[in-house]
């Protein structure tokens, strides 16, 4: 049984889903190419996902792709090499990826499955990897995350690229005037759903508490002007995602104004823990 929140994500995401071609074009140059955009969270999560691979001596090595959403992701996972699970609540969603695997078949199989996020339908210890794109702001995250936690294995990682409330920033995005001017409400042309909200500093501790290995990667200051003034299917890398990179490496705490995350999570051994659990609460990662 559904509760109210998912039902309506599940309603959109039916319209939305609806709307996609799986036959275009699927850019696979980030998992694909030599180029690395590490200013860029979307390529970092790819490439965070392709180093965990790499790193893995055994096979199959097995990622959930976490909210799979169409299935790009998906695919981007499987041409890293990855076993691919996904899961998504909206039935046309997991049906794109069926179809999109049909049209471009790599060598690792997948397979999909129509869930919530809050109530995984996989064994405890099922999965190497746990990767999502913007999906944990869709969620509820202290219920997600025990069912993240249970289904990673031990040493396993998770890899979550998500949006992030910055209190000032976000007040003057959310003003009269530049609502009016660049309108953010929800709607099926912006891709906002009504429930979905940016991760905050309480998110962040709550995933702390179930990963104290975590690590926090803040990006998008400058480059929030990408939305206005880069045309949407651009693929050269930006020259203001650069800009904060390099910003962020210079200037003290400029990645604290940064509008979205990578977050890097590790599930260790219990007895790989013990060791640290004097000085957990002194590590903080923004």
């Amino acid at each position: 049984m559904l509760t109210e929140r998912q039902a309506r994500e599940k309603t959109y995401y039916e319209q939305f889903a609806l709307a996609f071609d799986p036959t275009k074009h699927i850019d696979l140059s980030p998992v694909e190419g030599k180029e690395k955009r590490p200013w860029n969270s979307y390529w970092r999560a790819y490439e965070l996902s392709m180093k965990h691979y790499q790193s893995t001596y055994h096979t199959p090595v097995s990622l959930l792709d976490f909210g799979c959403g169409p299935g790009d992701n998906a695919l981007r996972f499987s041409k890293i090499g990855y076993q691919v699970t996904g899961f998504d609540i909206c039935e046309e969603n997991v049906k794109n990826c069926r179809e999109i695997f049909s049209l471009h078949p790599t060598d690792e199989r997948a397979s999909f499955v129509v869930c919530a996020a809050e109530n995984l339908p996989f064994p405890e210890r099922s999965f190497d990897a746990v990767v999502g794109i913007d999906i944990l702001h869709h969620v509820d995250i202290p219920t997600a995350m025990k069912e993240i936690h249970r289904v990673l294995k031990e040493d396993g990682i998770a890899i979550f690229r998500e949006p992030l409330d910055v209190p000032l920033l976000d007040w003057l995005r959310n003003t009269t005037l530049l609502k009016r001017l660049f309108p953010n409400s929800p709607s099926l042309e912006h891709h906002i759903t009504q429930d979905e909200r940016k991760l905050n500093s309480e998110d962040l501790k709550t995933i702390r508490k179930m990963f104290p290995d975590i690590k926090i990667e803040r990006s998008l200051i400058l480059s929030r002007f990408d939305k206005f003034i880069r045309h949407p299917e651009e693929k050269r890398a930006s020259l203001l995602e650069k800009m904060d990179y390099l910003l962020s490496r210079l200037v003290p705490y400029w990645s604290y104004l940064g509008g979205a995350t990578v977050i890097i999570i590790k599930k260790k051994t219990l007895m790989m823990l013990i060791p640290l659990l004097p000085t957990l609460t002194l590590h903080h990662y923004f």
